[in-house]
């Protein structure tokens, strides 16, 4: 019990306290938008001048605010230091992070939504919608928390970042508007013109919203580094840059519940509703990857077994069993000993984890910041932090009770 309560203690010290205190903000902004629109209707008026794409030039740039900083986070060095006997580890590991973040996952959500959801199709599109947009902030923060591969899931959240601004949009009319039955879609036919729009639309928004915090992210880590050096900029320099994606998060979100707040209230229960699918999908999508990749990874004869006896090399305690591996038991061990812990949690927190900035952007510039999609986007990371959190302790503890392949850094 002491050593569990000292873990709790140590993983919550590791995060800052803007992540600490991120859950609690995000409902106290909820709170403080729907005061605002109940007592002062007025207030309204005040997001409707002069927009881009829709969305009022000062939401805009809050939206575009909060996704900058975890784009500087980045670690694009990670690619040119990939050796030959790495290369092949690394491919086997996209190709899984492909399958999962871009196959897997994206139905996982659709289906959950559409179970919980389907009398309410505003809301199901908004969940949908934090489905299909992967992780490129948070997840760096539990995968470190659980001692994953670090440098496999900065390449990982590269590859995810690049894909989104190719992808999203006609994965946006695929999930929501064809297999959601969204705008585009009725009993009988698909409106083939509407797409074609719509798709110019949501390119245009996910260019927009991604695309210019994706430059300003590159150039402000480039120019970071060449300045303060990478350690200096990552330890010194992100301390001023983080609070800034926070706090553009919690005033997009006070800029909603001001446009939402009456019929916020009118549909409470609905709008509870949603946190049934988010916390299903990253329960299922966690340990569904973890004990999967566990299966698959440690079914082979990965593992490499070079010590003489147990004592030259007692790494995970395994070996001596390991000798006897002609025997039932003995191929039993070697399995559990081929499954890698830190590409398989890397594997598991990438799958498990949702670009809800993202989503927030692209439900408020195509329904509105008055929708009822971006109040259900605002639910991403108000579940999705407690939820991860709570797995990163999962982890740990599964790390310590079952049995994995020697700790090698792969990458």
């Amino acid at each position: 019990m002491s050593e569990t309560n000292s873990r709790i203690r140590d993983i919550w010290r590791s995060l800052s306290w803007s992540d600490r205190l991120l859950p609690v903000a995000i409902i106290c902004s909820i709170v403080v938008g729907t005061i605002i629109s109940k007592y002062c209707p007025g207030s309204r008026q005040a997001f409707q001048g002069v927009s881009v794409l829709n969305v009022s030039v000062p939401l805009a740039i809050g939206m575009v605010i909060m996704i900058i900083p975890p784009l500087c986070r980045l670690r694009w060095d990670v690619l040119f230091n990939i050796s030959g006997d790495q290369r092949h580890n690394l491919l086997k590991q996209l190709c899984i992070s492909i399958i999962l973040n871009w196959i897997v996952c994206p139905f996982c959500m659709l289906c959950l939504a559409w179970v919980t959801l389907f009398d309410v199709k505003a809301y199901m599109n908004g969940i949908i919608l934090i489905g299909i947009g992967r992780c490129i902030a948070m997840v760096l923060l539990w995968n470190r928390i659980a001692k994953g591969n670090e440098s496999l899931c900065a390449i990982i959240v590269i590859m995810n970042s690049i894909l989104q601004l190719l992808i999203y949009a006609p994965y946006k009319i695929f999930f929501c508007d064809i297999m959601g039955r969204g705008s585009t879609f009725n009993e009988h036919s698909v409106d083939i013109d509407g797409i074609s729009g719509l798709y110019s639309t949501v390119a245009k928004t996910v260019g927009f919203f991604l695309g210019i915090p994706f430059a300003s992210g590159i150039f402000i880590r480039g120019f970071g580094v060449l300045v303060f050096g990478r350690e200096r900029f990552d330890s010194k320099v992100m301390t001023f840059i983080s609070p800034c994606g926070t706090i553009g998060l919690l005033y997009t979100i006070i800029v909603i519940f001001i446009e939402k707040g009456d019929s916020f209230i009118n549909t409470i229960g609905v709008s509870f509703r949603c946190f049934i699918p988010l916390i299903a999908y990253f329960t299922v999508t966690w340990f569904g990857t973890f004990i999967g990749l566990r299966w698959y990874l440690g079914r082979g004869s990965d593992y490499k077994f070079t010590a003489i006896s147990c004592e030259a090399a007692p790494h995970c305690g395994c070996e001596k069993q390991l000798l006897d591996s002609s025997s039932l038991n003995g191929k039993s061990w070697k399995r559990c000993c081929s499954a890698k812990y830190q590409d398989i949690t890397t594997q598991a927190f990438t799958a498990a984890s949702n670009n809800f900035e993202l989503a927030l952007a692209v439900s408020v510039a195509l329904y509105g910041s008055d929708s009822s999609q971006a109040v259900a986007a605002t639910y991403g990371p108000l579940i999705e932090i407690p939820v991860l959190l709570f797995l990163t302790l999962v982890s740990q503890y599964l790390e310590k009770k079952w049995l994995w392949a020697d700790p090698v850094v792969l990458l």
